[in-house]
C-alpha cells in the first residue's frame, strides 16, 4: 500500500517494494532465444551467403501496470537512503528490462537499449582482447588444458555437485536437471536455490572443477550471502553494473584456482571483441571474420550470442549484454591487485564495486561463507576430482 509522507511524497517499506518487484515476469534468456533457431542454424550452413532471420515467443504478462504502480514510489522508509537510493534505480532497470523484452525482433531498439544498459567496449578492452586472440597471455594465470582426463556423466555430476553443496554447508541448495538450457549447459537458479544441470553434459575433471569453482564458488555463495545482507534483492540479478563484477569474479577465481584455461579466457575476449567493431555488420560477415580462429559450429555460436534478440541478422544491430565477461574480469582482477581486502568484502551480496562501501561502513554484513583456495581443493580431492 503506498502511503503518501509530506510534501506528496508516495513512501512504501522495503518488503512492499520488494514483493512488487517480485510479481514482474522478465526472463531475458528464455524470450531471446529464437524459436527458430536450429531451422536458420541449417538454412545458414546449407548457404555461403544466407543470414538468419530469428523469430520468438514473448511472454505475457502484467509488468506494465506493476511498473506504472513501482514508479509512483519516491522512499523506501526502514532503510538507510542509499538502499532507498538503490531501490528507486533498480524500478528504472527493471523497467528497461521490461523495454528490452518488448523490443525483441527490432534491430534498432534490442541495439540501442542494450548498449546503453551494459555499455560498448572501450578501446583499451578491444586492444586487450585483440591481444588475447593473439595468445598475448603471459600476464595471466591460465593452465593447460587436460588431455586424458576421466569423462564424468550427468549422474556422476549432480551427485558430486550436490555433495560439494554439503561440503560447504550449503544443506538447503539443490542440483535438478533442466530441458530448458542448451546442451552441456549449467547455471545456477537463485530463486528455488538450484543449481541447473543439462541431461546430456559432460565434464572433464578439469572441467568439473571449473563449473564448480564458477557456478558454486562464485553464483551460489554470493547469492547465498545476499540473504543475510538484509537488502533482500541482493541475493539475486539487480542492477547491471553488477553483472561485470558477478562474472569477472568468476573468471577471477578460475584463475585464482588454477582452472582457467586459454580456451575459455579466449570465448571471453572474443565477445568484447566482436561487440567493438561489429554493430553494422551482418551475422555472416562476423561469422566469416571468426573463421580464421574458430571452427564452424563455435564461430556460428559466437554470432549467435552477439546477434540473439535481433530479427533479420543481414541487418545491423547487436546485443550487448556479453561484454560484461571480459571487461568485468579485467576490472576485478585489477581492483584486487591493488586492495586485496576486496575479494571477502565482494562475497556481501550480488554487489557491484560502488557497494563495498556498504560493507565497509556496516550497511550491510560482512559475508559469512567466502571461498577459499585450500578449502575447495581439499573437497575436490574428497570427491575425487
Amino acid at each position: 500500500m503506498l502511503i503518501f509522507g509530506k510534501k506528496g511524497k508516495k513512501i512504501v517499506t522495503q518488503e512492499e517494494i520488494v514483493s512488487k518487484l517480485d510479481q514482474l515476469k522478465l526472463p531475458t534468456s528464455y524470450v531471446f532465444t529464437p524459436i527458430n533457431l536450429a531451422e536458420e542454424k541449417e538454412k545458414f550452413f546449407d548457404s555461403e551467403t544466407y543470414n538468419p532471420v530469428f523469430k520468438y515467443k514473448p511472454v505475457k504478462n502484467a509488468n506494465a501496470s506493476i511498473i506504472k504502480e513501482l514508479a509512483n514510489i519516491d522512499v523506501v522508509s526502514d532503510v538507510d537512503p542509499r538502499v532507498s537510493s538503490f531501490y528507486l534505480k533498480l524500478i528504472e532497470s527493471k523497467a528497461e528490462v521490461d523495454r528490452l523484452l518488448n523490443a525483441v525482433g527490432e534491430n534498432d531498439l534490442v541495439t540501442e537499449i542494450s548498449r546503453s544498459r551494459f555499455g560498448r567496449p572501450s578501446a583499451k578492452l578491444f586492444k586487450n582482447a585483440s591481444l588475447v586472440l593473439r595468445g598475448k597471455v603471459d600476464s595471466y594465470g591460465l593452465v593447460d588444458k587436460k588431455k586424458g582426463d576421466r569423462e564424468f556423466d550427468y549422474k556422476d555430476i549432480e551427485q558430486i555437485m550436490k555433495q560439494f553443496l554439503v561440503e560447504l554447508g550449503l544443506n538447503d541448495w539443490n542440483v535438478v536437471k533442466s530441458e530448458r538450457i542448451a546442451d552441456e549447459g549449467m547455471k545456477v537458479g537463485v530463486k528455488r536455490k538450484e543449481v541447473l544441470l543439462s541431461m546430456e553434459m559432460s565434464r572433464s575433471k578439469q572441467d568439473l572443477r571449473k563449473s564448480i569453482v564458477h557456478e558454486i564458488g562464485t553464483h551460489v555463495l554470493r547469492s547465498y550471502n545476499g540473504i543475510y545482507s538484509g537488502v533482500p534483492v541482493l541475493y539475486k540479478p539487480n542492477l547491471p553494473e553488477y553483472q561485470d563484477i558477478e562474472e569477472g569474479l568468476a573468471t577471477y577465481n578460475e584463475e585464482l584456482m588454477d582452472v582457467l584455461t586459454y580456451d575459455a579466457l579466449k570465448r571471453k575476449a572474443t565477445f568484447s571483441w566482436l561487440l567493438y567493431w561489429g554493430e553494422n555488420v551482418s551475422f555472416r560477415d562476423l561469422y566469416n571474420a571468426m573463421r580464421s580462429f574458430l571452427a564452424s559450429n563455435l564461430a556460428f555460436d559466437f554470432a549467435y550470442r552477439v546477434k540473439r534478440g535481433l530479427g533479420d541478422t543481414s541487418l545491423p544491430g547487436l546485443y550487448y549484454k556479453d561484454v560484461v565477461y571480459f571487461r568485468g574480469y579485467r576490472r576485478v582482477r585489477k581492483a584486487i591487485a591493488e586492495d586485496s581486502s576486496l575479494y571477502e568484502k565482494l562475497y556481501a551480496g550480488k554487489i557491484s564495486m560502488k557497494q563495498v562501501s556498504w560493507v565497509e561502513d556496516g550497511l550491510i554484513p560482512h559475508p559469512k561463507l567466502v571461498p577459499s583456495v585450500n578449502k575447495f581443493n581439499e573437497i575436490f580431492k574428497k570427491l575425487g576430482i
